[in-house]
This record gives structure tokens, C-alpha cells and sequence, in this order.
């Protein structure tokens, strides 16, 4: 079995960041002194009742970062580049007849469709 590259005190600090949330307000939330914060932050793993405590005070649900299912990203597997060869792009816009004329958008979307 290959070993977890998440040290989930550094995403814990990331969510806190994201949200603005400072180490005195996850502890109040967690009926902790903030230097178990501080502990909690520098850990690579955490137990699984921290790890659920937290996940609710900060309304993020850690333990997707540890899935299994296929498909799931995880974000200790590095990403893999995307290439897209071609794309579909729907647009719709509602304009009023003399829009459309000053936009001379008829024949704009000929010349592309050419």
C-alpha cells in the first residue's frame, strides 16, 4: 500500500486561510486552547475524531482527501496536464433587434462558421 503524501495540517491551515478563519476562532469552535491549535497545524495526520471535529467546525469534509473510490482526486496524486482538442461554448444572450443590427453580428457569426 502506498503512503498518503497529505500533511493535513498544512490543509487544515489552507481551509482556515480560504475562509478566514484564525486559530483563536478553530479553537473556540473546537473547546480548545489555541496552542493545540498550533499542535494540530503541524501534524501530518490527526485522528479521526479530531479530524471529524475539525471538518465540522470548518464546515470542509477532510476525509475526501483520503478516498479510494475511483475517480476520486485526491491531492497527494500529482495532476496530470489536461489537453483539449476541441470545445463546445453555448452563449446565450438576449438582445433587442437594434443591438443585434449595431453589433453586426449576422455576419460575424457567418465569417466564424465559414
Amino acid at each position: 500500500m502506498e503512503k498518503s503524501n497529505i500533511y493535513i495540517g498544512e490543509v487544515i491551515r489552507s481551509v482556515m486561510a480560504d475562509n478566514q478563519i484564525t486559530k483563536a476562532e478553530l479553537a473556540r469552535r473546537l473547546g480548545v486552547r489555541p496552542q493545540s491549535v498550533d499542535y494540530m497545524l503541524t501534524r501530518k495526520s490527526i485522528d479521526t475524531d479530531t479530524l471529524y471535529n475539525v471538518s465540522r467546525a470548518l464546515n470542509y469534509d477532510f476525509a475526501m482527501l483520503y478516498s479510494l473510490h475511483e475517480g476520486q482526486t485526491n491531492c497527494d496524486i500529482k495532476e496530470s496536464s489536461y489537453n483539449v482538442a476541441t470545445a463546445k461554448v453555448l452563449v446565450e444572450l438576449e438582445l433587442k433587434p437594434e443591438d443585434w443590427a449595431k453589433l453586426n453580428l449576422k455576419k460575424r457569426i457567418s465569417d466564424v462558421l465559414k
